[in-house]
């Protein structure tokens, strides 16, 4: 197994059930989720939009009992990474390793080009569709997000507290709102048809984004060495948020789809929410709901980074990859690992200005980052399977759950990548083939210091 965490390079616990699930819920961005993904999903599905998310919800519920069975057996601020390392091996978790770091270096590029993309909207909007525009303003709200963090985990969860309290209330009362007004008639489209989905292709599409929109609520897990209480507050935090956010996703959703026809929504994928506020009569609507897109954003951009902070700090600690990255600053903060998260996302940000344009710079990083954790979130829980294999008290919520969200979650990933188009799906094959050697040479060396670590 992996070493214990050595006391020097211990987490402060700073966290109770209120925060982690605070955190788990800002970090699933319901206003974020709702304008980068309720377009999409619309447009894939149609009316059925909101029982996709319900149905991948469901298995994300099975991934979530899995995570929380693990934290509170095996806390670690390496969560995903840590439990496979320690279910399969140093060479198995080398590789989950890869595909944690993949999953959020591009989780974290598509929360900061539309949290540019926000604050342009309000502050420049004549240049809000520039991608260099927008990967610039993004990376400086990248920066501002790294600020915060290195002031410390509790300042950072009271200003998300604060954060996600404005974002609810400014979403409760678009929804209410958006349910009292008629029922939107089917307009004419003002260009070319565009095809809505159905069937179970077009369920499976918009569960395949649904992933995206479920995310977040895992950071509970890499929290877990920073939570007072019971073990199993991490854990409860972390389901706690999802089951809420999904809750507050599936009412907005049916709410708002009685303020815009369904053409309407799919012609407006890429700005759904500003959709709704100009439904809703635009003017304070459209500054209040494009403002609170922006503030969902940045509790996600952050806690996305605090999320794959700490998920490098507990790989340095455990030698995957340099040691240096495994310190404490003395304020107990991991800051080189903070540091090192800071400046690769920044640069990859950066590069995303000479894409073509925003929405597509978008598009193939939600695209990636869907594939890349659903694959993370399907080996955690067979970890789960695994571990409680022989532990009869475990056999339903560490076995038999665990199993069914995998199997559920590895058919979505399966659909979407075969899907995909063939630029696309290459590329994702691509990035998951070069962890290949990344597992087995990082994981040789932690083979090697294994019988010294072991205890």
């Amino acid at each position: 197994m992996l070493a214990p965490p050595n006391a020097s390079h211990k987490l402060p616990r700073v966290l109770g059930l209120f925060d982690v699930t605070v955190l788990a819920g800002a970090a699933m961005g319901p206003a974020y989720s709702l304008a980068s993904t309720m377009g999409p999903m619309i447009a894939a599905d149609g009316a059925q939009a909101p029982v996709a998310l319900a149905l991948l919800s469901a298995i994300m519920l099975c991934i979530a009992i899995a995570f929380s069975r693990l934290s509170r057996v095996r806390p670690n601020a390496g969560s995903s990474y840590s439990w496979i390392a320690e279910a399969f091996g140093p060479h198995i978790g080398a590789y989950a390793a890869w595909l944690l770091v993949l999953s959020n270096y591009f989780a974290t590029m598509a929360t900061a080009l539309p949290a540019g993309i926000y604050t342009l909207e309000l502050f420049a909007p004549s240049i809000a569709t520039s991608p260099v525009a927008d990967a610039l303003v993004g990376t400086v709200w990248i920066l501002v997000s790294a600020a915060l963090l290195a002031f410390g985990l509790r300042p950072t969860a009271l200003v998300t507290a604060a954060f996600f309290a404005i974002e609810l209330l400014v979403l409760g009362a678009s929804a209410v709102a958006s349910a009292f007004l008629p029922h939107a008639p089917v307009l004419p489209s003002h260009g070319p048809p565009l095809p809505i989905g159905s069937g179970i292709a077009g369920l499976i599409s918009a569960m395949v984004l649904g992933i995206w929109m479920s995310d977040g609520w895992e950071v509970s897990a890499s929290t877990s060495e920073e939570t007072g209480g019971p073990r199993r507050t991490a854990g409860n935090g972390g389901i706690a948020g999802l089951l809420i956010t999904t809750a507050i996703l599936l009412i907005a959703m049916f709410a708002y789809l009685r303020a815009g026809p369904i053409s309407g929504f799919a012609e407006h994928q890429a700005d759904s929410m500003a959709y709704v506020a100009d439904r809703l009569g635009g003017g304070a609507w459209r500054w209040t709901i494009v403002a609170t897109v922006l503030v969902s954003t940045a509790a996600t951009l952050w806690t996305t980074m605090l999320y794959l902070s700490r998920s490098v700090f507990a790989m340095g600690r455990d030698g995957v990859i340099p040691g240096a990255l495994g310190a404490l600053d003395r304020r107990s903060v991991p800051r080189n690992a903070l540091v090192v998260v800071t400046v690769g996302v920044a640069v990859f940000t950066l590069l995303t200005g000479f894409l073509p344009s925003a929405a597509f710079a978008l598009t193939l990083v939600i695209n990636g980052s869907s594939v890349f954790l659903g694959a993370l979130f399907v080996g955690s829980a067979l970890a789960a399977v695994r571990s409680f294999w022989n532990e009869a008290g475990e056999r339903w919520s560490g076995v038999v759950v665990p199993l069914i969200g995998a199997a559920g979650l590895l058919a979505i990933v399966g659909f979407s990548i075969a899907q995909a188009d063939a630029s696309t799906r290459w590329g994702e094959l691509g990035c998951l083939a070069l962890g290949v050697p990344f597992a087995l040479w990082r994981g040789a060396i932690v083979s090697q210091r294994r019988p010294a670590a072991e205890v």
